[in-house]
């Protein structure tokens, strides 16, 4: 199985869960059938481009999240998690406000004492 099968699958599932949406409803939000979505998940196969543009609409999550952030785990976080609060707070940002909001953590963790 190819990995990166298995990670857009890890990420797929990871986004529907976040969601909170079953695969039977997340199947027929894209108009595909539940074993389609279970096998992407799962990595043995991989999602079409059509697909992957209706599953980032059904779960309102660019496409680019079904191919990882840096080293970010898909399934590994909760929606209580801080890296996914401020990755899911700042997926629609701007380049000038990203670049913006990077200046307030480098100057944040500038500030944090050492341990």
């Amino acid at each position: 199985m190819s990995e990166l099968r298995v990670q857009v699958g890890n990420l797929v599932r990871h986004h529907r869960e976040f969601a909170e949406l079953s695969q039977a409803n997340l199947a027929e939000e894209i108009n595909k059938s539940v074993q389609l979505v279970g096998r992407i998940e799962r990595g043995e196969t991989a999602p079409s481009f059509e697909t992957l543009e209706a599953l980032s609409s059904a779960l309102e999550t660019p496409v680019r999240n079904f191919f990882g952030i840096g080293s970010y785990e898909a399934g590994t976080k909760t929606k209580d998690d801080p890296l996914e609060k401020i990755i899911s707070r700042t997926v629609g940002m701007s380049h000038a406000d990203l670049v913006w909001l990077d200046s307030l953590i480098e100057n944040a963790l500038a500030r944090k004492p050492s341990r």
